[in-house]
């Protein structure tokens, strides 16, 4: 099967990390490269074809980025097409790796997803990188993080695209997310009794595809840059290994 790569880099850099002297969020330097080259080097071993909707120098074929996310969503997903599945990656996430990136697609792959999303324990993120603060959601009695990346099969295309907005907002937002599927599921993560069963359920029902919530036990798909402590981490870490 086919799979593409697209990684939304169209985000100018004017929230918290408007100090660095860069337009995009996406070409702050981490270790030597763009931080959103490091999230084309972790896709593109998965894909036959990555493109980056944002500025040029990220190591992929860049698309321009328009005035919103689903606009940017939209043109990515149309400049890879046609493909049988596809991977859509934030480029603030340089804390993924190759690895993690290939054991997710598998892992979409084995739950039967059209729409794969992962979710990072607590556990995991605190161990990998102690001291950082995420947002989290207990549920099977387990606190999860939302992750970074996005596993799509060809059919989900349309019925995510409507959705699309609302979803990526509301996704470090747990009363957000909650908000798009019901009172009773806002409850349940209010009182930290929800199951992943029941929101993929409700999830599939409401796209009218299977969605699933993919366990990834790599802290680094569960980490984005979107403070200058994120950025001091990533800088940390991947200077490391350069």
């Amino acid at each position: 099967m086919s799979v593409a790569g697209v990684v939304l880099a169209g985000r100018r850099n004017e929230g918290r990390l408007r100090d660095e002297p860069s337009a995009y969020e996406a070409l702050i330097p981490i270790a030597g490269r763009p931080m959103g080259a490091w999230v084309v080097a972790a896709l593109a071993p998965s894909c036959e074809r990555v493109v980056a909707v944002g500025p040029e120098g990220l190591g992929a074929t860049a698309v321009a980025p328009g005035p919103s996310l689903l606009e940017n969503v939209r043109a990515g997903l149309a400049a890879v097409a046609p493909s049988d599945e596809f991977l859509v990656a934030t480029g603030d996430a340089p804390l993924l790796t190759a690895g993690a990136v290939a054991a997710f697609l598998a892992a979409s792959r084995a739950a039967h997803a059209a729409l794969g999303y992962p979710i990072v324990p607590r556990a995991a993120c605190e161990a990998a990188f102690p001291g950082t603060r995420r947002t989290y959601v207990r549920a099977d009695g387990v606190e999860y993080t939302g992750g970074n990346v996005f596993y799509l099969r060809a059919e989900a295309v349309a019925p995510l695209l409507a959705q699309v907005e609302a979803f990526y907002l509301a996704r470090k937002n747990p009363l957000r997310l909650a908000g798009l599927f019901g009172l009773g599921t806002i409850l349940a993560l209010l009182t930290g009794t929800a199951r992943v069963a029941t929101l993929e359920a409700i999830a599939s029902r409401r796209l009218g595809v299977a969605a699933r919530g993919i366990v990834s036990g790599d802290a680094g798909v569960g980490t984005d840059c979107d403070k200058p402590s994120d950025l001091a981490l990533a800088r940390a870490v991947l200077g490391g290994r350069s």
